[in-house]
């Protein structure tokens, strides 16, 4: 899961200052991803972050962030907090472990290759070509539109792998 974190903060204030209030939370520089004005009084910068969390702890996390938001009400410097969930994100573990491998992808177009061949009757030969695609799983149909979609939302998704194998046949 992932959470959106807000700061509102007069102008003075300074990114390390947010993130001395912020650490209870476990927010370091790291999950910093940008600061705004605004044109309310009081509050001059809205400071943002991004905390990713598992899911299993999502109920924690939330616990803490209220936790974390009621103590900086309290000290009544000007700073408040704000937070909300922007969204999913598979992990970096679930990534690598989704990665293509050739290998097994070779295995199944031989295996869906070879039934092909005994059903034609015919038996199966070298490979004669392949080619590879891989690709993530977004709206938009090119690149920049899949990488503009993931910085925006969050989100990111395993790669969806393809294999083309060209195979000879023989025996007809």
């Amino acid at each position: 899961m992932v959470f959106a974190i807000f700061v509102n903060s007069p102008l003075n204030t300074t990114r390390d200052n947010v993130l001395s209030a912020l650490q209870g939370a476990g927010i370091t520089l790291a999950n910093f991803s940008g600061v705004s004005s605004q044109q309310q009084p009081g509050t001059a910068l809205v400071w943002s972050f991004g905390l990713a969390v598992p899911i299993a702890n999502t109920k924690s996390a939330v616990a803490q962030l209220n936790s974390l938001q009621q103590a900086m009400a309290q000290l009544k410097n000007g700073l408040s907090m704000s937070f909300s969930v922007q969204g999913t994100q598979v992990s970096q573990q679930l990534q690598q472990a989704q990665a293509c491998s050739i290998s097994d992808l070779l295995s199944d177009a031989r295996s869906q290759a070879q039934q092909m061949a005994l059903a034609g009757g015919v038996s199966l030969g070298s490979i004669l070509a392949i080619s590879t695609s891989i690709s993530t799983p977004v709206p938009g149909d090119d690149a920049l539109s899949a990488a503009r979609y993931n910085a925006l939302s969050g989100y990111s998704n395993p790669p969806a792998c393809s294999l083309t194998v060209k195979f000879a046949l023989g025996g007809f």
